[in-house]
């Protein structure tokens, strides 16, 4: 289960010098990233068992394509067409990125929940 406490920075302990606070900035940097790809792009990926229905991918949605990368690698799309199966459970769909579109099956697509 993700954590959603927040780091309180203690103020008082902040570098002065160029260098130390360059420094701290990256590591906070790394940190955030960190926790991003082990806390939160791991709910993303989240596959449920045959025996439960999951929501059909639709067009419009965002997605993170996976790839053989580290996943701060990979590559924002928005689905333009989905593909399904003859059960009507959708299985690949078409994906429009910055460099083209793609034709992807839907276990190398993350839905990113976008309010």
């Amino acid at each position: 289960m993700p954590s959603t406490s927040t780091v309180d920075p203690n103020l008082d302990n902040i570098p002065t010098s160029h260098y130390k606070r360059w420094k701290l900035i990256s590591e906070l940097h790394t940190h955030f990233w960190k926790r991003w790809k082990n806390e939160y792009l791991q709910t993303l990926q989240l596959r449920s068992k045959w025996s439960t229905g999951q929501k059909n991918l639709t067009v419009d949605s965002l997605v993170l394509i996976r790839e053989p990368t580290p996943p701060l690698c990979w590559k924002l799309g928005r689905i333009t067409e989905v593909h399904p199966g003859l059960d009507g459970v959708v299985r690949v769909a078409t994906v429009k990125t910055a460099t083209g579109l793609l034709k992807r099956p839907t276990v190398k697509l993350c839905p990113l929940p976008i309010c």
